[in-house]
């Protein structure tokens, strides 16, 4: 089965990109995927009522491609800008979840339009990487990591197959819709072992000395290789902090972060630049090794 790509769509006046702004990095991707024919525009008008009307107009025959922001901590090193990109596939070819199954051609598609989204993509100067682990089995589309390095510096290599501590994917998904007893979710085993350490959550403690902490689900294509599990951390300065002490404040208290999740045994890796208090937020990927049976 071939589809052919759709074909540019009218032109508009492109976003532009602030590195300061995690959100215009996405908006120049969507711009890209709907000037290649593969992304989701909006059509505005007025109805014959006058009221302002909006329509939704997706690619036919290819499915649909999103951008979403990440964070800058899972960034390749030295990336000048970089999204998840979500795949969707084309109505007709997604799965009928009453009956869990794939329609005919629906694999062929999967895989025709994974190749064909990354080289729409590369086209235009940026490095993608299909998730490993995304499967028409276990999800309802694929995703890439796009990015794009300052010019002269070339993408990293992929990792080696060994490299990966992980074969398959992790939870939740179709096959595997829960994290089975006695292991324990990414988010579950960074949130032990930081409460271990005397650290509580953004709702438990807002007022904490110490700043607050949130642990969230990360998706499995930017877990560093070596990882089993791996959850995102977002740290929060306290409120009660006054301006002149901000620096202090963060540099003690991002070097107690560090040494809680050494002392719970698990790996920390963030953005190369520091964090300070002009960025509002510390933001880290906190992972384990695999454990030993």
């Amino acid at each position: 089965m071939t589809i052919e790509a759709q074909p540019p769509a009218p032109a508009r006046t492109p976003p532009v990109y602030d590195p300061a702004d995690p959100q215009s990095g996405r908006a120049v991707v969507n711009y890209d995927l709907v000037q290649l024919g593969i992304g989701e525009s909006w059509v505005h008008g007025v109805s014959a009522h006058g009221q302002r009307i909006a329509r939704h107009v997706l690619p036919e025959g290819v499915g649909v491609c999103r951008a979403y922001v990440l964070t800058e901590a899972a960034w390749p090193e030295g990336a000048e800008l970089c999204v998840t990109v979500d795949w969707s596939p084309d109505a007709a070819m997604r799965r009928d979840h009453r009956k869990r199954a794939l329609p005919d051609g629906a694999l062929e598609h999967w895989r025709e339009r994974i190749v064909a989204t990354a080289r729409a993509l590369e086209s235009l100067g940026y490095t993608v990487e299909p998730s490993r682990w995304r499967s028409p089995h276990c999800h309802p589309g694929a995703e890439f990591l796009v990015y794009r390095m300052p010019d002269g510096v070339p993408p990293r290599e992929a990792p080696a197959e060994r490299a990966w501590a992980l074969s398959g994917p992790v939870p939740p998904h179709y096959q595997q819709n829960f994290w089975p007893y006695p292991d324990r979710s990414p988010q579950d085993v960074v949130d032990h072992a930081l409460r271990t350490a005397g650290w509580r959550s953004w709702e438990d403690d807002r007022e904490s000395r110490y700043g607050r902490v949130a642990v969230r689900q990360i998706t499995q294509m930017v877990w560093p290789p070596e990882a089993d599990r791996c959850a995102w951390v977002t740290w929060r300065p306290s409120a009660v902090v006054l301006p002149d002490g901000a620096e202090d404040h963060w540099r003690q208290c991002l070097s107690r972060l560090r040494k809680a999740v050494s002392d719970g045994g698990l790996h920390i890796r963030t953005r190369a630049r520091t964090w300070g208090p002009e960025d509002g937020v510390a933001e880290f990927l906190v992972y384990r090794l695999p454990v030993a049976r």
